[in-house]
C-alpha cells in the first residue's frame, strides 16, 4: 500500500481527521464484511481483501 494510502486509512481509524476517502473505508469494508461471511472465506486473507479493496478504490488500482 502507498503510504499516502496508509496514512489516510490511519485518519479514518483514528476519527481525529476528516479525510476524503471516509467512503473508500466504507465500500472496501462492507465488501469484506461479505467476504468474510462467505464459506470459502479464508481468515488469514481478510485483512488483505481489506487493504487492496481500499487500495482500489482510493486509487483506482492495487499495486501486487
Amino acid at each position: 500500500m502507498e503510504d499516502h494510502i496508509a496514512q489516510e486509512l490511519i485518519r479514518i481509524l483514528k476519527k481525529n481527521e476528516q479525510s476524503e476517502f471516509e467512503e473508500s473505508f466504507e465500500r472496501a469494508f462492507e465488501l469484506t464484511k461479505a467476504y468474510a461471511g462467505s464459506a470459502n472465506a479464508q481468515a488469514s486473507a481478510i485483512p488483505f481483501v481489506f487493504e487492496k479493496l481500499f487500495e482500489l478504490f482510493v486509487s483506482g488500482k492495487t499495486r501486487s
